[in-house]
């Protein structure tokens, strides 16, 4: 079944950027006001590679007391624009650019926009022409917030929408608000996802050795990462908080957590789908805590 992987779109994506500047469409290096317009609260300096990494300093939407998340008064269907988006949610930055790593949805919303002024496409049609396709991931679908055609069976979310205490099913409710607020929506299965990391990650067949290089450097600063990882471009090292080398990305979107690692010490991809969660939801911070604990449990065995 396909559920909604939040914010391991952000992996993709960043490995797309890659590949465009493997195609010399981008520089990892070039400020982004060669690409989009002046926002505020938003250094024309910063550059790609610091958008990638969370070091642009740009203020996290989702740490605006206003942004809408929970609430049977928020419209989901709503297009956002960027304009709208960077009045109403961005706030003055958390640093200078380059200063220190502090996790940033803001900034793939921002190369959200580069991908598009560079390619003349969408987000979504980029990563189906450059990886889905020829990797025949099939049960993977990439929207600005379209639910997926019929043909995908979805597991359904669960969440307290109206904060009574009980969780409702929200399945078929647009994901239109989120896509043009962050980043574009995917929806995925774990078999899926378990072919991407390993074709990432341990076959290294995705990028070229030197982009792979490149995602998988950290710079030397603090990561204020919910999760508790240091990031490279598109990727955070988990290593500190499972105890073992491991790498990868973890989303949280409304009604779903999910999680996508590759160990390179072990050779071993894990991935797990959670259909509740509502950011910091108790419960799905509980099945989370649960699924990373059995993860470190099976590779202490393993290794005995």
């Amino acid at each position: 079944m396909l559920f909604d992987v939040g914010s391991i779109q952000k992996n993709f994506e960043a490995a797309l950027v890659l590949k465009l500047a493997e195609d010399e469409l981008l520089s990892l290096d070039d400020p982004i006001s060669k690409y989009l317009p002046v926002y505020p609260h938003v250094g024309k300096n910063i550059t790609v590679r610091q958008l990638l990494d969370h070091t642009s300093g740009v203020f996290n939407v989702f740490e605006h007391p206003d942004f809408p998340w929970v609430g049977t008064d928020i419209d989901y269907s709503k297009r956002w624009t960027d304009e709208q988006v960077f009045e109403h949610f961005v706030l003055e930055p958390y640093g200078p650019p380059g200063y220190a790593q502090h996790y940033s949805s803001t900034n793939y919303l921002l190369l959200t926009g580069i991908i598009e002024e560079v390619t003349g496409s969408g987000v979504p049609d980029s990563i189906r022409r450059y990886f889905l396709k020829p990797m025949n991931l099939k049960h993977t679908f990439v929207s600005m917030g379209e639910q997926p055609p019929s043909r995908y069976m979805v597991a359904h979310p669960w969440v307290d929408i109206d904060l009574d205490g009980t969780l409702e099913d929200l399945y078929g409710i647009p994901r239109i608000w989120i896509a043009t607020l962050t980043h574009p929506v995917m929806f995925s299965t774990a078999g899926d996802l378990a072919l991407w990391m390993a074709a990432l990650y341990h076959q290294k067949s995705v990028l070229s050795n030197s982009s792979l290089a490149e995602m998988l450097s950290i710079p030397e600063t603090v990561l204020q990462d919910p999760d508790g990882g240091r990031y490279g471009l598109g990727v955070a090292d988990y290593t500190d908080l499972l105890g073992v080398h491991a790498i990868g990305h973890t989303g949280s979107s409304l009604g779903y957590s999910a999680a996508a690692l590759y160990l390179p010490e072990d050779g071993i991809v894990a991935v797990w789908l959670i259909n509740t969660g509502e950011g910091p939801d108790q419960l799905a911070g509980q099945l989370m805590s649960r699924a990373w604990s059995s993860i470190a449990d099976v590779l202490m065995m393993s290794r005995r």
